[in-house]
């Protein structure tokens, strides 16, 4: 079982366990898998903010309250009716916890060290490095590992990117790893250190990707859905 409350700032994977509920005011920043599980309903008020797999669960309806920043899968379920799920999650997420500040922004959870306006002090969990998340104080939030870097990213989400010249890809068009990360951000908005952090976490690295590939390998993370939508719109 899982305590009442708990938060967690990335990614919660409960396939293969014996766990048969979740626990009121349970958060979980990224993706949430429950693929397979033996849990037959969810919590009120439950906040995913990225990925929720419901797929090869019992769960026959959404509760009041729910809700998911990311794609939500009902493959296989019996769920027909999703008319009550809040899809917008709180920008930024903030918990506090043992007397620690936490943030959410871009589907990147931090511990908050320090907010002057609109530029906060932040550290990744378990690391001693101070980095920045700016806001442009309308929803816009950007991370760097320097201010500068923080302001530029900015700059970049709230200026008009051209993607005209993905508009002829489709999701079988195979492109550099280069390419593949260039489209993601044009395409999403997503900043430079999101996207650094995630490329570190990838096991190993290809030279060349299918969108396809680039699809399923960032599911859960900062602008999936809009990146999907776009080659979605592309192939109709």
């Amino acid at each position: 079982s899982l305590p009442e409350g708990l938060t967690v700032g990335g990614y919660l994977d409960l396939r293969g366990t014996q766990i048969t509920s979740l626990p009121e005011g349970l958060t979980v920043g990224d993706y949430l898998d429950l693929r397979g599980t033996q849990i037959t309903s969810l919590p009120e008020g439950l906040t995913v903010g990225g990925y929720l797999d419901l797929r090869g669960t019992q769960i026959t309806s959404l509760p009041e309250g729910l809700t998911v920043g990311g794609y939500l899968d009902l493959r296989g379920t019996q769920i027909t009716d999703t008319s009550n799920v809040n899809r917008v999650v709180p920008e930024p997420l903030l918990r506090e916890w043992r007397g620690r500040k936490f943030i959410q922004a871009d589907g990147i959870f931090q511990q908050l060290i320090e907010r002057k306006g609109n530029v906060c002090h932040v550290k990744n969990i378990g690391s001693d490095k101070i980095t920045y998340l700016v806001t442009d104080g309308n929803g816009k939030w950007a991370h760097g590992e320097t201010i500068k870097e923080a302001k530029d990213d900015l700059i970049y989400k709230i200026s008009d990117r051209d993607k005209s010249k993905y508009e002829s890809w489709t999701t079988q068009t195979e492109v550099s790893f280069e390419e593949a990360i260039e489209a993601y951000r044009v395409i999403t908005g997503a900043c430079a250190a999101g996207t650094k952090g995630f490329v570190s976490s990838l096991p190993q690295l290809k030279d060349r990707y299918t969108i396809a590939e680039v699809i399923e390998l960032t599911k859960g993370q900062y602008g999936h859905d809009e990146f999907v939508k776009f080659f979605n719109a592309n192939t109709k």
